[in-house]
């Protein structure tokens, strides 16, 4: 972009002096426009666009005088005029400022310097037009802007009003005007607050307040406060009464009832949770009601929504005329310590009662709504008797949050309704809690193989003999997506019960072998005990099944062991014993679980084509403590030595136990003591660990002992 030449007009009428003045300026790099006198000076004026006058003061016809006062008439103050002048007395320069030069050069002219006096004043006169430039902008962006805007200082006087912005009727305009003049000192402290936090933090400080006018009415105003100096301060002040309004209409929307002017759910649950807060930092007890009229759909259905919605009301009214100020805390922003009742929806009611001393006292509330409610509610057209069915739900006891507790209320309330209605009802925590965990559990459970929620663990079974571990328990765990871990004595029981257990079962015995073939190339030939449960081996495809992931999966037969429980073999018949020998005859091997717990009898035993017994933990637990376990212990051992049995002992914890069973003769232990329940992949860092345990007599360890 190519600049724009400064354009100078250069009036004189000595020619010499003029062409002298032009050489020396063109070289300076302006562009000259010559005049030989006062008239013509003014002719070219007004015919060219002049960014500059040089003016002889002595001219005939016109002095420059006469043609700066005519320019400054013309175009005010702004453009540079230079009067150039021979007279050098005070009253000639005077009288040069008066008509309004910028500035004189006198004669004789110094034409070395001449260039940089001109190059001078351009700059000061470009920086003046970049300055009224701005001075627009922000003019209009000031106007643009609804805030009031002025300026004070540290004491809180206003030094300057910015804007016009009729915005705040209260500021007082005036040179001598300071805050408290305008303000009520809390908040003219506020905007001396402000400004020293800007000022100390560098941030813009942001705060409101309400204000009360001379004609009663209140207003609300949002005010910046931005730091100009470490004098002053720019206020920026905004009213936010409309917007004010707007929310507290929002709000009302959002957390009432429209119908019957009572808290709404969503404002019910925040007041809910703020009160279970207080509970538990105090270490009280609080109490909901949950209330339903008995019979209102019908009211609905047979006289139409105009008569439920009557009676809606007058419900409403009666419950906050029958509750005590502490009973419910629903607080609305007029009054804080105002009482409100809580409708959530429909013919719905509840009710809060913070610090609570005595359980009674919520039934006591309860049956006083009760009475209260079964007066006649009188409609145009008859009047009409309702009932009231109430469930009471308690913190601590009953739910430690805001959602449980109101479900727990709802759950007592259904309740008293299937109890004939008209009652109140406490909530039974076992029985809804027990059927909505296996509602809940049943329903995850059923999705839980697709979403791969399943895996196994394995605990090592120590081989006395060999000194190392020989075999390992798969145990299926549950990793549930919310719940975490879920145990298999809460589980496995519902797979039982809904026929879940055998494509479980299926998998587990799957992922298993899988899992332990592995192994076996890597040099581990470990066996793998499985469990089975009572309705897989009812299942006459079991073998079948088996069989076939044996094959699919390329574990050996010989390896696997089928861990069958005590109590799965009590109800035995032909076709159990039938599978069990079929399993035996391709290698698979049996293990008799939790021997000891259930009621076996010992002639059925001895038919059974198992291999090994398991002695349950709850005899190994305190063997060394209790005489009767110990002597119990020592009889499994020997029964199964004499059947031919190999005799696996659970739950071992310490090495006293271990030495001790060693000691009896059993062949292999599981428990804490050798290894947790370890993942596949961790199955390599112990397998091949060596153990030495010396067989000791029990006695021999009591003796120490004592």
């Amino acid at each position: 972009m190519i600049a724009k030449l400064f354009k100078i007009l250069l009036a004189d009428d000595d020619a010499t002096v003029r062409l002298l003045m032009q050489a020396a300026l063109e070289k300076a790099g302006f562009e000259v426009t010559l005049a030989c006198n006062g008239t013509e000076a003014i002719r070219l004026f007004e015919t060219t666009p002049i960014d500059m006058i040089m003016l002889d003061v002595e001219m005939p016809d016109m002095d420059g005088y006469t043609v700066c006062s005519y320019v400054r008439e013309k175009v005010g103050n702004e453009l540079p005029i230079i009067m150039v002048t021979g007279m050098d007395d005070m009253q000639s320069i005077t009288r040069a400022f008066e008509v309004g030069a910028t500035d004189f050069i006198p004669k004789p002219i110094n034409w070395n310097l001449l260039s940089y006096r001109v190059l001078y004043l351009k700059r000061a006169y470009l920086n003046l037009l970049a300055l009224k430039a701005a001075n627009a902008r922000n003019a209009a962006i000031f106007s643009a802007i609804p805030d009031t805007m002025f300026i004070i200082n540290n004491q809180g006087k206003i030094l300057e009003i910015c804007s016009d912005a009729d915005t705040t009727p209260w500021l007082i305009r005036n040179s001598e005007n300071r805050l408290h003049q305008s303000l009520p000192q809390d908040i003219v402290n506020l905007y001396i607050d402000a400004a020293g936090q800007a000022r100390y933090n560098g941030t813009v400080e942001l705060f409101d307040y309400p204000l009360k006018l001379d004609n009663d009415e209140t207003k609300y105003y949002e005010n910046r406060i931005v730091v100009i100096d470490s004098e002053e301060t720019l206020c920026l002040v905004r009213d936010i009464t409309d917007r004010k309004d707007s929310e507290s209409k929002i709000f009302h929307l959002a957390y009432y009832d429209t119908l019957t002017g009572l808290p709404n759910r969503q404002s019910f649950m925040e007041r809910l949770k703020g009160e279970i807060k207080r509970a538990r930092y105090t270490d009280n007890k609080l109490a909901i009601l949950f209330l339903d009229l008995d019979g209102f759909k019908s009211i609905n259905d047979t006289m139409g929504h105009n008569a439920g919605d009557t009676i809606l009301k007058c419900a409403a009214d009666r419950l906050q005329n029958s509750t005590r100020l502490s009973d419910f805390v629903s607080r609305t922003n007029q009054n804080p310590s105002e009482v409100k009742l809580a409708r959530l929806g429909g013919d719905e009611f509840t009710v809060i009662i913070p610090n609570l001393l005595r359980t009674e006292d919520a039934l006591i509330l309860a049956h006083r709504i009760r009475e209260t409610m079964r007066h006649p509610f009188h409609l145009e057209s008859r009047d009409v008797v309702l009932t009231t069915s109430i469930g009471i739900a308690l913190y601590p006891s009953d739910g430690n949050d805001a959602e449980t507790l109101l479900k727990h209320a709802d759950t007592a309330m259904y309740h008293a309704k299937n109890e004939g209605r008209d009652n109140c009802q406490f909530y039974n925590a076992e029985l809804t809690l027990q059927a909505e965990k296996r509602m809940h559990l049943e329903n995850d459970l059923r999705n839980a193989l697709q979403l791969n929620e399943f895996y196994l663990v394995y605990q090592p079974q120590f081989d006395i003999a060999k000194g190392n571990f020989q075999s390992v328990e798969a145990l299926i765990r549950w990793q549930h997506p919310k719940q975490g871990l879920v145990s298999p004595l809460d589980f496995i029981p519902l797979a039982e019960e809904n026929g879940l257990i055998l494509p479980i079962g299926e998998w587990v015995l799957r992922t298993a072998c899988t899992e332990a073939v592995q192994w076996h190339k890597n040099g581990k030939c470990l066996q793998v005990a499985v469990n089975l449960s009572p309705l897989q081996i009812k299942d006459p495809e079991l073998v079948k099944k088996i069989l076939g992931i044996l094959t699919e999966t390329g574990f050996p037969p010989s390896k696997l062991i089928l861990e069958i429980t005590e109590g799965a073999l009590m109800e035995h018949d032909e076709n159990t014993l039938t599978t069990l020998h079929e399993l035996r005859k391709h290698q698979i091997q049996i293990a008799l679980d939790d021997f000891g717990a259930g009621y076996s009898s010992m002639n059925y035993l001895r038919r059974l084509p198992i291999n090994y017994i398991k002695v349950d933990q709850s005899f190994i637990r305190d063997m060394l403590e209790n005489k009767n376990n110990l002597a119990i212990v020592l009889a499994m051992i020997s029964l199964s030595a004499n059947l031919g049995f190999s005799v696996t002992a659970e739950g071992i914890e310490t090495l006293e136990q271990a030495q001790a069973l060693k000691y009896f003769g059993c062949d292999t232990l599981q428990g804490y003591y050798f290894s947790k329940p370890i993942t596949a992949e961790k199955i390599y860092s112990i397998i091949d660990q060596k153990w030495s345990i010396q067989a000791s007599n029990p006695s021999a360890i009591d003796h120490e002992n004592s």
